[in-house]
């Protein structure tokens, strides 16, 4: 899949989503909330990044694993396209989310939390890997999409997914493959047309074979 740059030549202004809009999740908000105008999924569907991440999120749905099974979670890496694919990644959770599923989103300390930021939240972090991961899931102002802000590892996101329909792990600013491959039990790999060299790629795809963690499928920004 190729996308565009998620470069602007305007600067559109901040989206909001008013007070008590996550009725849905039980909760009301104190404020309206500020969503980054880079989420084009919220403020501009026909945007080719909206449509390209509504194009990403039906496949994801559909996947099934050799065995199967729906994969408990989806990590998302990349090659050279850390920021792209961070808004990406925000951009994909919104669009599930907006299609019905119930979406997980795990933001990872690496990137500052950023897709909290991008959402207009504010993460709330476990200060102990023992820590039951429930307890630190908050929904967002977009109905049926939550939040995770993870300080640790990921292990425990399988016991979580009966209560999701796709989770996905932001790992885009991970530099350490072994760290995010133990985030997920799957991966998909952005890269540059730009930044990413085919060496880089091949060792990057030999890491992730060597620690186990399946490849189900790249995506070129451009």
């Amino acid at each position: 899949m190729r996308l565009r740059s998620t470069e602007r030549t305007e600067e559109p202004g901040a989206i909001f989503i008013a007070a008590g809009q996550n009725k849905e999740a039980g909760m009301e908000a104190p404020a309206p909330v500020q969503v980054d105008p880079l989420v084009v999924a919220i403020s501009d569907p026909e945007d080719r990044l909206a449509v390209q991440a509504r194009d990403i999120q039906s496949t994801l749905a559909a996947l099934r694993l050799a065995d199967g099974r729906v994969p408990s979670s989806i990590a998302v890496l990349t090659i050279g396209a850390v920021d792209e694919t961070a808004i990406l990644t925000a951009n994909v959770a919104v669009s599930a989310a907006m299609s019905g599923l119930r979406t997980l989103l795990v933001d990872m300390k690496q990137s500052d939390f950023l897709q909290h930021r991008l959402l207009g939240q504010s993460p709330v972090m476990a200060t102990d890997p023992d820590d039951d991961l429930h307890a630190f899931i908050r929904p967002a102002l977009i109905p049926r999409l939550s939040l995770l802000a993870a300080t640790f590892d990921c292990r425990g996101l399988a016991d979580m997914m009966a209560d999701f329909d796709l989770c996905l792990v932001d790992a885009s600013h991970v530099e350490d493959l072994a760290l995010a491959a133990a985030s997920a039990e799957v991966a998909i790999l952005a890269v540059s047309r730009d930044a990413t060299t085919t060496a880089d790629l091949k060792s990057t795809i030999n890491k992730l074979s060597i620690l186990g963690m399946p490849l189900i499928g790249t995506v070129m920004i451009v």
